[in-house]
C-alpha cells in the first residue's frame, strides 16, 4: 500500500471525508449546546417561575398571568421579577413568511434582554430584535420593516444566541407580544433576580407555592432542563449519522488495505523467508493503516476550516461551534478506526506462506 499512491490517496480521501463528517456532527452538537440554549443560559438572573408542569423553556406550555409579578415581587429576598411572553408566530419580510418565536420583554429591564450582535437590543412599541442567523437567511438588515400579523414593526438591532437551529427568537415588547396573542396581561415565565447573597435554591424555596399553579426552579436547573431537552431530541440523530460514518471510513480503510496485503503478499512472504519476526509485519501493517487515518485525519480537519464558515453562509441557521475536547475526541476515535482497520488485513498477513514467494 505505501508504494501505490493512487491507493494511499483514495485511502486518505475516504477515511478523511468520514473525519469530516464527524467533525460538523460534533461543531454541530457543540453548537446547539452553547447557541441554542444560549439565550436561557445566559439570563442575569437566579430563578424561574413557570406554569405547574413545565420544565423548560423549548418544548413547554406555560400560560400566567403578568400582574402576578407583583405578588412575586413582594416575597422577601426577590430584587426583581420580570416577565417575559413566548409567541409562536409568522413574520412577512416582502413576500417571504417567516416563523419565528417572539419573545415579549419588559424594556426596563435587563434580564430579558439578548446579547447584542449589532444595533440596539432594547425595543419600544413598534420595534423588534431579530436574530442575526434568520436575518442573513432571509436578508433582513437593520432599520428593515417587518409585517407580523398586520402589524409593521421596525428592525433596531440583531442578536447572537437566539438560535435554536430548528427556530430562532426575536424580541419585541411584552405590551407588542401581549397585542399579536390576543390576550391582555398574558406571560409565560417570569425571570426572578434575588437580593445579593441569597443562595438561589434558598429563593426558590421562598417563591414556591406564592402563585397557585406554578413551579420555581434555580437558573442552573432550568438550564440544565432546556440542555437536557435539546440532547434529548438532536443527539441520538447526530450520534447515528456520526456512526455511520466512521463505519464507511472503517470499511474504506479496511478493503483497501486488505487489497493491498493481497496484492503484496510476496514481498511478505520474502520477509517471512529471511526470518522477519512476526511482530514486525504486524507494526509494517499497524503503521500503515494508523498512518492512513493520521492522513485522513488531517485531511477531515482542513476540509472542516475550509468548508465551515462556506456552510455557515450557505445556511445561517446552522449553529456550528468545534470545540477542542471534540477535536480531540474525534481524534482519538480516528486512531481507534486505524486499529481496527488493520485487524482483518493481519490476520491475512498471518495467513501468508513462505512458499508463496515462488508463485507464478
Amino acid at each position: 500500500m505505501a508504494f501505490d499512491r493512487v491507493r494511499v490517496t483514495i485511502t486518505v480521501a475516504g477515511i478523511g471525508f468520514a473525519v469530516l463528517l464527524m467533525l460538523f456532527l460534533a461543531a454541530l452538537y457543540d453548537g446547539v449546546r452553547t447557541e441554542a440554549n444560549g439565550y436561557v443560559s445566559s439570563r442575569p438572573v437566579e430563578a424561574w417561575v413557570a406554569q405547574e408542569g413545565t420544565t423548560n423553556f423549548i418544548k413547554s406550555t406555560s400560560l400566567l398571568s403578568a400582574a402576578e409579578a407583583d405578588v412575586l415581587a413582594q416575597v422577601d429576598g426577590v430584587r426583581e421579577v420580570s416577565p417575559l411572553l413566548r409567541v409562536i408566530t409568522t413574520a412577512r419580510v416582502g413576500e417571504r413568511q417567516v416563523t419565528v418565536i417572539l419573545l415579549g420583554v419588559d424594556p426596563r429591564s435587563a434580564t430579558g434582554r439578548p446579547e447584542a450582535a449589532e444595533g440596539d437590543m432594547v425595543p419600544s412599541a413598534g420595534e423588534i430584535v431579530f436574530d442575526r442567523a434568520l436575518a442573513r437567511q432571509h436578508g433582513i438588515h437593520v432599520g428593515d420593516t417587518l409585517v407580523v400579523q398586520g402589524r409593521p414593526f421596525r428592525v433596531i438591532g440583531l442578536s447572537r444566541g437566539t438560535n435554536s437551529v430548528l427556530t430562532q427568537f426575536a424580541v419585541v415588547t411584552l405590551e407588542d407580544a401581549q397585542l399579536l396573542l390576543g390576550m391582555s396581561d398574558m406571560a409565560s415565565f417570569f425571570l426572578v433576580r434575588g437580593i445579593e447573597g441569597l443562595p438561589p435554591e434558598a429563593l426558590v424555596a421562598r417563591l414556591a407555592g406564592q402563585v397557585p399553579r406554578t413551579a420555581a426552579f434555580t437558573h442552573a436547573d432550568f438550564s440544565a432542563n432546556n440542555m437536557r431537552e435539546l440532547r434529548g431530541g438532536l443527539l441520538p440523530i447526530l450520534a447515528t449519522v456520526a456512526v455511520l460514518g466512521a463505519v464507511v471510513g472503517l470499511a474504506v480503510l479496511t478493503l483497501l488495505l486488505y487489497g493491498a496485503v493481497l496484492e503484496q503478499r510476496e514481498i511478505y512472504a520474502v520477509l517471512k523467508a529471511i526470518g522477519a519476526p512476526q511482530q514486525v509485519l504486524v507494526r509494517l501493517v499497524l503503521f500503515q493503516s494508523l498512518a492512513a487515518a493520521g492522513g485522513g485525519f488531517l485531511f477531515g480537519a482542513l476540509g472542516y476550516a475550509v468548508s465551515a464558515p462556506l456552510v455557515v453562509r450557505v445556511v445561517p441557521a446552522m449553529a456550528l461551534s468545534l470545540s477542542a475536547d471534540a477535536l480531540v475526541a474525534v481524534g482519538l476515535a480516528t486512531c481507534l478506526l486505524g486499529g481496527l482497520g488493520a485487524v482483518l488485513p493481519l490476520r491475512r498477513v498471518r495467513r501468508v506462506h513462505p512458499a508463496e514467494l515462488f508463485r507464478a
